[in-house]
Parts: C-alpha cells; sequence; structure tokens
C-alpha cells in the first residue's frame, strides 16, 4: 500500500510537468487541445510498448483475462481520448493553475464509485477530507476573468477602433466546464482499471500499452474527416517539440499510476494524484508566469483541496 502511494506522488509530478508543457505549446506557441491530445496519446503507444519490455511483461499477454483487455481498452478511450481533450480545452481556456482545482471532484467521484463498484469501504473522516477537496475549486472559481492591464490602444477613444482583445484572455466558462468533464472521465478510469489489474499486479505495464492503443485507434480513426487532417498537417516543429515532452511526462505519470492502482485501492492513488495541483502551481509560478497568473485565490483553493487530499490517505492508510 505505501509503495502504491509513492508511485501515484510520483505520477502526480509528471502529471504537472505535463500541464506545464501543453500551457506552453497551446498558449505560448499556438498549438490546439486537439493537436496536443492526438500528439500525446499516439506517443503513449510506442512509449507503452518499450515500457513492456523494459520491465519485463512482454511474456505476460497472457496473464490478463479478456473481460480485462475490454476494461482496459474503455479505459483508455474515457481516460486518454475524452478525459485528456477535455483537460488541455480546460488548460487551453483557465490554464493549468486554475484546471487542476477544479477536476479535484475527481476523487470524490471515483471513490464513490469505488466503493459502490470495488466494496471499498469510508470512514466519516474520509467524508470531511471529501468536502475539503470540493471546497478548494469552490474557493478558486473566479466570477470574472482576469486579464492584464493594459494601456489604450492609439485610436481607441471615440470613434477609433475598439482594443484588440488579450489573446490570453480567461475564458471561465468554458474551462470550468471542460475541467469538470475531464474530471468525470479521469473518475472513471481508475474503476475500470482497477478491476482489471485488480488480480494482475504483475501486469500494468502491458494495461497501459493496451489503454493507450485503444484511445490511438479511436484518434486515428477520426482523421477521415478533412478538418481532422488539416489539422494536424498544420503542427509546427515548436508545437511538436512541446507535445512531445508533454506526451513523454503524461505516459510516465500513466504508467506510475497503473502501477500504484495494481498495488492501492482507488480511494488511496486518486486522492494523492491532487497533489499534481500543488507542483502545477509551483512549476507555473516557475516557468509559465508570463501566460498565467497565481493569485491568492488559487493558492488557496490550491492548498484546502490539498489538505482534504492529505486526510483522505491517512484515514485509508489507518482504517
Amino acid at each position: 500500500m505505501i509503495f502504491g502511494a509513492l508511485l501515484s506522488l510520483g505520477s502526480s509530478f509528471s502529471f504537472s510537468v505535463n500541464a506545464i508543457l501543453v500551457r506552453r505549446g497551446i498558449a505560448g506557441a499556438g498549438g490546439t487541445a486537439s493537436q496536443g491530445a492526438f500528439i500525446t496519446v499516439l506517443l503513449g503507444v510506442p512509449f507503452g510498448f518499450i515500457a513492456v519490455v523494459l520491465t519485463g511483461q512482454v511474456l505476460r499477454f497472457g496473464e490478463i483475462a479478456p473481460m480485462g483487455y475490454l476494461l482496459l481498452l474503455a479505459a483508455g478511450v474515457v481516460h486518454f481520448g475524452i478525459g485528456r481533450y477535455c483537460n488541455y480545452r480546460s488548460v487551453e481556456a483557465i490554464g493549468a493553475a486554475r484546471s487542476g482545482p477544479i477536476q479535484g471532484v475527481v476523487t470524490p467521484y471515483s471513490i464513490l464509485m469505488a466503493v459502490i463498484l470495488l466494496d471499498e469501504v469510508v470512514t466519516l473522516t474520509m467524508l470531511f477530507a471529501i468536502a475539503l477537496v470540493l471546497l478548494g475549486p469552490a474557493v478558486i472559481i473566479e466570477r470574472r476573468p482576469r486579464t492584464p492591464a493594459a494601456a489604450p490602444a492609439q485610436g481607441s477613444g471615440a470613434g477609433g477602433p475598439p482594443a484588440p482583445r488579450n489573446p490570453l484572455e480567461v475564458r471561465l466558462l468554458e474551462g470550468y466546464t471542460f475541467a469538470i468533464l475531464a474530471a468525470l472521465a479521469y473518475g472513471t478510469s481508475p474503476i475500470l482499471i482497477r478491476a482489471a489489474l485488480m488480480d494482475a499486479a504483475r501486469t500494468a505495464a502491458i494495461g497501459t500499452f493496451v489503454a493507450y492503443s485503444g484511445a490511438a485507434a479511436v484518434l486515428l480513426v477520426t482523421l477521415v474527416l478533412p478538418k481532422r487532417r488539416a489539422l494536424i498537417g498544420a503542427i509546427n516543429l515548436r508545437v511538436m517539440r512541446l507535445f512531445g515532452g508533454a506526451g513523454l511526462f503524461v505516459f510516465l505519470a500513466q504508467l506510475l499510476r497503473f502501477f500504484a492502482l495494481s498495488l492501492a485501492d482507488v480511494s488511496v492513488v486518486n486522492p494523492l494524484q491532487r497533489m499534481a495541483n500543488v507542483f502545477t502551481v509551483i512549476l507555473t509560478w516557475m516557468f509559465n508566469r508570463s501566460l498565467e497568473t497565481i493569485t491568492l485565490r488559487v493558492v488557496i483553493g490550491v492548498l484546502v483541496s490539498f489538505a482534504g487530499s492529505a486526510l483522505l490517505v491517512y484515514s485509508a492508510a489507518t482504517r
């Protein structure tokens, strides 16, 4: 259980690095959420196969039941296809520092599903912790966008052309909506993964590879649409590098997450994933200060959400 918790912490850090690179790829290099999801999911297939070979699991494909493969394929489509696209749309709209805490609703949702479907037990202390996790996003939500102050453009007075719109303007409704949709997808996939790997801890790398393959197959089918092909064909080298780096870190995050879920309960692993919010705020302050602002409201929301996650971990470890 402890080793699974440590793996989950490593996963959360990798997720935060992915979020920072995606934000730079979208806001700094002109990429889109669809391009980011496409590149990072496709890269997960070769990365996944390399992980299967390096972990010595290449001869263990037979240890997963046919139903397990179906669950893993479904987890891949839900998490990597739907969830990742919604996540990147949210990051594009409101930034990584705001999007992460909103997705904290994934924790109580996934725990509820684990109780219903996997017979995991939730105590009163854990219920209080869940309330804290939900309070964090409520604190961070802003009623209107915060945009950097700028001097009026010449000619923008009466009768002149309107001042140009800030390209980094925070789009709150869009960002929060897609963050919640991402949370629902991310909260569903651990249940599918845990159900598939509960009796197959030695095949977590295979599970990652299979899940990525399922999501990649769905994305490749979408290339039959001309607009989709044009969008992918418009990716430039700088965007490719940033999204490629994001693909590597998000794959490492998912690999560690699969191993964690094969060793520990969902009620332990998923709350620890919320540590990514803390890492993301720190990394955003270090590397992306020119792309998004870190307000006191954001910091408080992250800390409240993290306090609830820490309490959840303590309750799960001592019950």
